[in-house]
């Protein structure tokens, strides 16, 4: 499933309305589409079994995405045209590296749902969907680079889902990952030195309590990777649902209102390697 690549090949309906789209199915998952409103954002709709579940939901505006439900859609596919209703979610900002990030939380999305859907299971799936976006108006609570270097860490381990399993959910906690008796914290450097700072709690563990200490050089190159470039290879290691919504949460809670410029930066992976 590749969203991006799909809706860059979608053409931008000529007609100017808010329920006109053009779109294409989704290979697998028949009850969702990919598609573009007259303004040129990307959408995603998903069809439902209706259940009266939607009867008392309230529709959802936020910074960077709206989503409806039951709404009557005029859609287009290859020249074929009809109306049906779906819920419908519109990523409404033009930044393309946060566009892409919107395009792989909607595959995860479209991945948990079953291949004939109630309203409630859409709705319930929604949730976290809603959640991921609302913490990108939140305080960051890390720098950039301090994340990058923890999915580094993360994409570059023979068992990347031990190390999501663990992963902090808040990111304040002592220790970046945590398994009671064994601890990792993941510290960076862009001075080319190994010179990091610690708490007293994380370099005293009890006697019983086994920390590694990862030491990443990280330096910004326009030739690197980006978050999401870390988060994409996590993605092919792991088919755990669960965990890739669990990393998904704790980067846009942790870049929170920084991730639209947070998202640009790539740092060189050959340096950190």
């Amino acid at each position: 499933m590749n969203l991006e690549a799909k809706y860059n090949s979608l053409t931008i309906p000529q007609k100017k309305s808010k329920t006109i789209y053009n779109a294409e199915r989704i290979e697998h998952y028949p009850f969702a589409r990919i598609a573009v409103n007259s303004i040129g954002n990307p959408v995603i709709l998903i069809k439902s079994t209706p259940d009266n579940t939607f009867l008392t939901q309230k529709n959802v505006r936020l910074k960077h995405i709206e989503l409806s439900h039951n709404v009557e859609c005029k859609i287009t596919e290859t020249d074929t045209s009809y109306y049906d209703n779906f819920s419908v979610i519109i990523f409404t900002d033009k930044e393309v590296h946060l566009r892409n990030y919107f395009f792989g939380i909607a595959e995860n999305l479209i991945k948990q749902l079953s291949k004939n859907p109630t309203q409630r299971e859409v709705f319930n799936i929604f949730k976290n969907f809603i959640e991921i976006f609302r913490s990108l108006s939140k305080t960051p609570s890390k720098t950039v680079q301090g994340i990058w270097s923890e999915l580094f860490l993360i994409s570059n381990s023979k068992a990347p889902r031990v190390l999501l399993n663990y992963w902090h959910n808040n990111p304040n906690e002592k220790f970046d990952f945590n398994a009671d008796v064994e601890k990792v914290e993941v510290k960076s450097s862009s001075t080319l030195e190994r010179i990091h700072i610690f708490s007293s709690e994380q370099l005293t563990p009890p006697k019983d309590k086994k920390v590694l200490i990862a030491s990443l050089f990280t330096k910004q190159n326009s030739s690197g990777k980006t978050i999401t470039d870390l988060i994409n290879t996590i993605k092919t290691k792991i088919t755990n649902e669960d965990l890739i919504n669990k990393m998904l949460n704790i980067v846009s809670s942790t870049l929170g209102s920084s991730a639209e410029q947070g998202l640009k930066i790539k740092f060189d992976y050959d340096l950190a390697e």
